[in-house]
């Protein structure tokens, strides 16, 4: 992709500037030119190529929206920076997206809803599978414990479950990425 189309693709997105327009295109083009090759290896680290295009060009959008506000007085440290949040932001939702799709997590939910219905050669398995989740969530906060069973056994969102501790939807999800990492700890 061009220089030109980047700008001209990215444009649709900018907020009011406070500098024309030539001066802004000169800055991320010139930045384009610079640091692209260095933040695709940098995003290619940890994810595929066509993510790492994707994260480049949001990345990049970043930028011209930053620009169009203030532009940054060190613009490699900002796309660095800023390239880390990414990464950052994205395995924060995959953390989330991936606990809930969890299966042997939904056999103990079932297990725990339809105790009568339990075939008695799955019994110790499942059983393992309690004591484990117990031992690991007794290593996190009791929040976070309380967060997890309340979406996962009890089903209930996000933000229901965020009104009724009194935070956040961002602090419930930050709780359930804790029991994530223990759950994984305990292999779960």
């Amino acid at each position: 992709m061009s220089n030109l189309a980047v700008v001209q693709e990215i444009e649709a997105h900018r907020v009011p500037r406070q500098h024309s327009s030539a001066q802004r295109n000169a800055l991320v083009s010139e930045s384009y030119d610079q640091y692209r090759h260095h933040l695709r290896g940098f995003f290619m680290r940890t994810v595929d190529e066509a993510e790492a295009e994707d994260l480049l060009h949001e990345l990049f959008i970043r930028l011209i929206r930053q620009v169009d506000r203030i532009p940054p007085d060190n613009c490699k440290g900002f796309l660095f920076a800023s390239a880390a949040n990414l990464l950052r932001d994205r395995w924060r939702r995959r953390a989330v997206r991936k606990l809930d799709e969890l299966a042997s997590f939904e056999d103990v939910g079932e297990f725990v809803e339809d105790r009568s219905e339990v075939n008695p050669c799955l019994w110790s398995q499942q059983a393992e599978q309690l004591a484990s989740l117990n031992r690991a969530l007794k290593h996190v906060s009791a929040s976070a414990a309380r967060a997890f069973v309340a979406h996962r056994v009890d089903g209930e969102s996000y933000a229901k479950i965020a009104i009724k501790m009194g935070v956040s939807v961002s602090m419930v999800e930050k709780y359930i990425s804790s029991v994530l990492v223990m759950l994984r700890r305990f292999r779960v």
